[in-house]
């Protein structure tokens, strides 16, 4: 066993040092080159697709090779994973989409951030917890051998860094609309890499002392990174605040973004 104290720091730093330089990283290069949020979005998309299949497989795939099995693990996954999207989706679409019949904008950018980044933070308790459990429980003497050594520290940092710049690429859009200064994008991004990395830090604490299953977290988690994709997606397809959708037609799209998802699971379970 690693103490909880020691295990707990060294979760935290390797965690929100990969988090903060990711992010600030971002900032910095996008108000220096003025780079086009497009192509910001496309990046962010490349990294999303993985993450989601990523998270997908953490989750199990949802119990998909059960076949109709209908037990509660299955069960509990699936409604997880819907729970997690549209928890994120419905809120998000307040804080994003123009008021019914107006020109204007509801706009909350920040708080719309902040939800972004708590959606690619759900995954990180399932982390939390495979990590407390696994200090709590190892019999290597440190952190670093009960990972795998120097190599699983490493892939872990990269994986924060590179998920913190999805979160971040939402943000930095959001600051270009609405006239952010460089100096109040540093000063929120801050509170954007905590929300993003609070979650991980809980999970540890949770697995540590209580047996419970990551899955469930990263079905949530898988759930909430569809909802990411379609924050994502906004910068490139609404080039402007015409073409920006009411909160009615937000829930339909995303109505329809789940139905077609679990159509297709649907299916799979068949071959199962």
């Amino acid at each position: 066993m690693i103490g909880f104290g020691v295990s707990f720091v060294e979760f935290v730093l390797a965690t929100f040092l990969p988090i903060y330089i990711g992010m600030f990283l971002l900032v910095a290069l996008s108000n220096a080159t003025r780079v086009d949020t497009r192509y910001l979005a496309a990046y962010a998309l490349g990294l999303l697709f993985w993450f989601f299949f990523d998270t997908l497989n953490d989750a199990a795939q949802l119990d998909v090779n059960q076949g109709y099995s209908f037990d509660l693990g299955q069960i509990s996954l699936v409604m997880l994973f819907v729970m997690g999207f549209f928890l994120f989706t419905l809120l998000g679409g307040r804080f994003s989409s123009k008021r019914e019949n107006s020109t204007s904008k509801n706009s909350f950018p920040f708080l719309l951030t902040l939800l972004v980044a708590l959606g690619m933070g759900c995954h990180g308790i399932g982390e939390g917890i495979e990590f407390g459990g696994l200090a709590a429980g190892t019999q290597a003497s440190t952190v670093l051998d009960a990972i795998g050594g120097i190599g699983g520290g490493i892939a872990y940092a990269l994986h924060k860094l590179l998920e913190s710049t999805i979160v971040i690429v939402v943000f930095i859009a959001l600051a270009r609309a609405n006239g952010l200064s460089f100096q109040k994008q540093l000063r929120q991004t801050v509170i954007v890499g905590s929300a993003f990395g609070v979650p991980s830090a809980v999970g540890e604490i949770l697995g540590y002392y209580v047996p419970i299953a990551s899955t469930w977290f990263y079905a949530m988690g898988a759930g909430a990174a569809l909802f990411v994709v379609l924050q994502e997606i906004r910068p490139i397809f609404a080039a402007n605040k015409d073409q920006e959708i009411t909160y009615s037609q937000w829930i339909k799209i995303s109505v329809a973004l789940m139905l077609g998802f679990l159509l297709l699971y649907a299916a799979a379970l068949l071959h199962s």
